[in-house]
């Protein structure tokens, strides 16, 4: 047995969570849905005026909340990232450490931990403008070689497309992994970044992913197809596609085989994390060895539980349930 369920590399981020209206987003130019980066000065300009409307902290980052969801689900699981020496490093630290996940961190003093500001509307659609800060720096020498190779999955997502270190990190952390015989698992993350960095994706998609997440308009920036074909095409070329498709549900393919994912209706209060927990709980099924409609029922459970409150944590209820 593998040491590691599921090893990450991803931007190590606190999110700052934020009550918010249409008109406030407005305001700041910002496009709701989508994620902002932001330098430091503009997010602090952010923050100062959103004072009085914090609703928490908690760790933040894609494949940090899939792993966060793991890891209570008992999966051994490993976080590896870039912080400073600093409040946020620190209580990533701290976090990881009570989560019991391997964190393997790398300490900067160029640039400050990176933050994220979560503007929730009352639809409970989650707008993010996001510092990166210390997350920029990291390369190919930070890169948990030995874990890696000692992990049955190996998930990233496509926020790590900013620098070329970062982009070069993730390649070659991919070629790592795939020769020690690693899963590949590859989320879109955002259609920001698949709109800027499309065929380094489809590249990903078409040499590398064994599971593919994607929602419906990630999916569709690909190839400028319906969620149906663009899993198709996905499956085509090896990998199991997953479109999130929101209150829809969900589709899963692996060749010939398609499952449709019904929804799990809640209460929708802030729908940060829910592409995340997501992944986590078809991450679960597949490490379990579950067929493709149970790990589907299993993502579908934790996202919707996701978002029946703020911020991006599960209750202990469907980690019981889930278990």
């Amino acid at each position: 047995m593998n040491s590691y369920d599921v090893v990450s590399i991803c931007n190590a981020l606190v999110d700052i969570i934020f009550d918010a209206t249409d008109e406030d987003l407005k305001a700041h130019n910002l496009t709701k849905g989508n994620m902002h980066l932001v330098e430091r000065s503009a997010q602090e300009q952010l923050l100062d005026a959103f004072k009085g409307k914090n609703k928490g902290e908690e760790l933040g980052g894609s494949a940090m909340n899939a792993m966060r969801a793991l890891a209570r689900l008992g999966k051994k699981t490993c976080f590896a990232g870039m912080v400073a020496e600093d409040h946020f490093g620190g209580k990533i630290k701290k976090r990881l450490g009570e989560l019991s996940i391997n964190g393997y961190l790398n300490i900067t003093e160029e640039e400050a931990t990176g933050t994220c500001m979560v503007l929730v509307t009352p639809d409970g659609e989650r707008t993010m403008v996001t510092y990166l800060g210390a997350s920029r720096l990291y390369n190919c020498s930070h890169i948990p070689r030995k874990e890696l190779v000692d992990a049955d999955y190996f998930h990233f997502c496509g926020y790590q497309w900013d620098t070329e270190g970062q982009k070069k990190g993730i390649l070659e952390a991919i070629k790592i992994a795939k020769d020690a015989g690693t899963i590949i698992s590859f989320d879109l993350a955002d259609p920001f970044v698949v709109t800027h960095h499309k065929d380094d994706f489809l590249e990903i998609i078409k040499d590398h992913a064994d599971i593919v997440f994607a929602n419906r308009e990630e999916a569709k920036l690909l190839w400028g197809l319906e969620a149906n074909e663009t899993a198709k095409v996905i499956a085509s070329q090896g990998a199991t596609a997953v479109i999130k498709l929101g209150a829809e549900g969900a589709l899963v393919r692996k060749g010939d085989q398609e499952v449709k994912v019904s929804p799990v209706s809640t209460q929708v209060v802030d729908t940060t994390a829910a592409g995340d927990m997501f992944a986590a709980g078809f991450l679960y099924g597949q490490s379990n060895k579950r067929p493709l409609d149970e790990c589907g029922r299993i993502a579908a459970t934790l996202a919707s539980d996701v978002i029946s409150r703020y911020g991006a944590s599960l209750s202990q209820e469907v980690i019981d349930l889930v278990r």
